[in-house]
Order: C-alpha cells, then sequence, then structure tokens
C-alpha cells in the first residue's frame, strides 16, 4: 500500500541522510543536484521504494515538502501510481533499485503503449561498482529491460552531471511523452567507500 510522506500520523519516518559504514558517506551534493534538477524540470510528485543507494535523495524529497512524496511498496505499484499521477497533470518522477525496472517491465510496456511519460531514477547499473553478488541480478536487468523496452537512459557518472542530466532527461520525458531512465552508479551518491 503506498503511503504520503508529509509529515502527518500514520506516514513514514523521514530522516537525515546518514552514514553507512560499509558504503560510505552520502554525498549531500549528489543529493542537492537531484533535487535542485527535479525542481528546474518542474517535477513535482514523486514515487519511491526505499533503497539503501536512494535512500538520502529520497528522504530529501520528504524532509524539503516540496514535491509529493509516496512511499509504495512495489517498484510497479509506483510505476502505477507516476502513470496516474501524469494523468491529473503531475510530472512524475520514479525512484527505486534498478532490480525494479526488471519487476516492472509490464507496466512500463503499458506506459509506452499509452504514452505516458514519467521520469524513471534508479540504483545500480550493468557494470561500474557493482561490489555485492547479492546485486546480481539487479545488474542483469536494468539496463536490459530498458533497451528491449526503447527505454532511453542515461547512466551517470559524475555528481557534475546530475542536474544537467535530470533536466535534459524530462526534457525529452515531456517531448516525447515515454519514460526515460537515470541509472545512478554507487560512487555517483557516496563521498568515499573502503577501496
Amino acid at each position: 500500500m503506498a503511503r504520503r510522506n508529509d509529515g502527518q500520523p500514520g506516514s513514514a519516518p523521514t530522516a537525515a541522510a546518514a552514514d553507512s559504514s560499509s558504503k560510505g558517506r552520502y554525498s549531500a551534493a549528489a543529493h542537492e543536484a537531484f533535487y535542485e534538477g527535479f525542481r528546474a524540470a518542474g517535477i513535482d510528485y514523486a514515487v519511491f521504494l526505499p533503497d539503501s543507494v536512494l535512500d538520502g535523495l529520497e528522504q530529501l524529497i520528504v524532509e524539503r515538502g516540496e514535491i509529493a512524496a509516496y512511499q509504495c511498496s512495489r517498484e510497479d505499484e509506483g510505476i502505477g501510481m507516476a502513470i496516474g499521477a501524469h494523468l491529473v497533470g503531475k510530472k512524475p518522477v520514479v525512484l527505486m533499485e534498478g532490480s525494479g525496472i526488471g519487476f516492472s517491465a509490464l507496466i512500463l510496456a503499458r506506459g509506452i503503449v499509452q504514452r505516458t511519460p514519467m521520469l524513471l531514477v534508479a540504483s545500480h547499473n550493468s557494470v561500474l561498482g557493482e561490489r555485492y553478488f547479492s546485486h546480481a541480478a539487479t545488474r542483469l536487468v536494468a539496463e536490459p529491460v530498458l533497451g528491449a523496452l526503447g527505454i532511453p537512459y542515461h547512466v551517470l557518472l559524475d555528481v557534475s552531471q546530475i542536474r544537467t542530466v535530470v533536466v535534459e532527461a524530462q526534457h525529452t520525458v515531456e517531448g516525447q511523452r515515454l519514460p526515460v531512465g537515470i541509472l545512478v552508479p554507487h560512487h555517483v551518491i557516496f563521498e568515499s567507500m573502503s577501496r
């Protein structure tokens, strides 16, 4: 069940981005760049399934309160919510782990057929920084599913790219009326890691 994160009773708790001992500290610069990009692009609706890489960004969106933020229980549910948000005039972004792209192929296909635009921001990618065996399935599905569905995507390489990529991706979302993905490798979100 989806839940609105607006500080009301029953909403998900909010917390500032924090340390993660095995991953390093979340990059405040990366979070700010994403947030500024979302605001500059007119994003006014965010739905997310909590993820260890994007958690700090998700919490920043919730804490600032300028973008309506909803937590979903499954990635395909979040994409369905984004489709509905678009139908009532919102500009949605969906934040999830890359495995959620694989899990959501059918609802993404429905969105494409209906020409329903949305921005997808997903952690993990096929190559960069995938240190844990548990992410093998994630690594195998995100980019191939986006490619198979003809969804354009960009893999971020540096924090300095974030704001521009978000704004330009949203131009494509709106101009082409389709989903566009931004994949976020671990090193873009975390300032330092044990090497």
